[in-house]
């Protein structure tokens, strides 16, 4: 079957050694998708097309605006994508630009959006994560993952990036179980909806997230951490580096992070029992 990749053809100028040449390249595609909540707009997301239901989903929960996935009720598509994405559009039914999400009365928290205002105001410019009005419930999960599993999981990864490979431009994540078989790899131009698609992913289909390992290509942000934690996912890896105030939140709420996955080696900054050190 032929891959419809999410990209467009652009003719590009290349300069290389003094050389100028003229020629096509594929660039991927970016679109809003606009989702609502019980018939209210939440938010508009910048993304990849594809994996709209697993977005929606991801984000609900990650974010905090749906604090059980047992209280969404349904996720259904509305309306198309780019012109670019039609043709895929047809054979797939992939590229949509709206999401509509049905969560059971009072499964909603619309104060979710709130709260990173909140926690701003309550550190006045130097957050003191301890004091910070953050409703998040501690990592309880006590998995232990050898170390040379974790080192293996970068090179899983990048072997799963195929539209990284075809024409760049994409951030991905990963999920992983303890002995490093990957479950899911999603790719976007946005690192979040990254991990939003691909936790979705285990949603939907009802994978436990406990027991699972993710890896993200981008720096490990607050936001980054705090959807780990929501999650409860209990490690949480990248290619790149975290923040101080994500390892702040990681350090007080539970989560095992490691930056610099890179060949043999990482950097692990919180909770190294889950990685047998410490």
């Amino acid at each position: 079957m032929e891959q419809h990749w999410p990209t467009t053809t652009r003719r590009v100028w290349q300069i290389r050694d003094g050389e100028i040449a003229e020629q096509e390249t594929q660039v991927v595609l970016e679109e809003p998708l606009s989702l609502h909540v019980n018939g209210q707009q939440v938010a508009v997301l910048m993304r990849l097309p594809g994996m709209e239901k697993e977005l929606a989903a991801g984000f609900c929960i990650s974010e905090g605006l749906v604090a059980d996935f047992a209280d969404v009720l349904t996720i259904r598509h509305c309306g198309r994508g780019l012109p670019e994405m039609e043709a895929g559009a047809e054979a797939g039914g992939e590229s949509r630009n709206q999401v509509e999400v049905l969560v059971r009365p009072g499964g909603l928290r619309p104060e979710a959006r709130l709260e990173v205002v909140r926690l701003i105001r309550a550190g006045c410019g130097a957050v003191d994560v301890d004091r910070a009005e953050m409703p998040l419930s501690p990592v309880q999960s006590e998995l232990v993952v050898d170390t040379q599993v974790v080192l293996g999981l970068s090179q899983a990864m990048a072997a799963a990036q195929e539209l990284h490979r075809h024409a760049g431009g994409v951030h991905a994540a990963a999920l992983f179980d303890a002995q490093g078989k990957l479950l899911i790899l999603c790719e976007d131009v946005g690192r979040h909806n990254a991990v939003d698609k691909a936790v979705g992913h285990c949603l939907l289909r009802g994978i436990p997230l406990a027991d699972k390992l993710l890896l993200c290509s981008g720096r490990l942000s607050y936001e980054m951490v705090t959807k780990a934690i929501r999650l409860g996912l209990p490690i949480l890896l990248s290619m790149s580096a975290p923040t101080a105030l994500g390892v702040q939140f990681a350090e007080r709420f539970g989560l095992t992070i490691a930056g610099y996955l890179r060949g043999s080696r990482m950097t692990v900054y919180t909770h190294p029992r889950r990685l047998g050190l410490g």
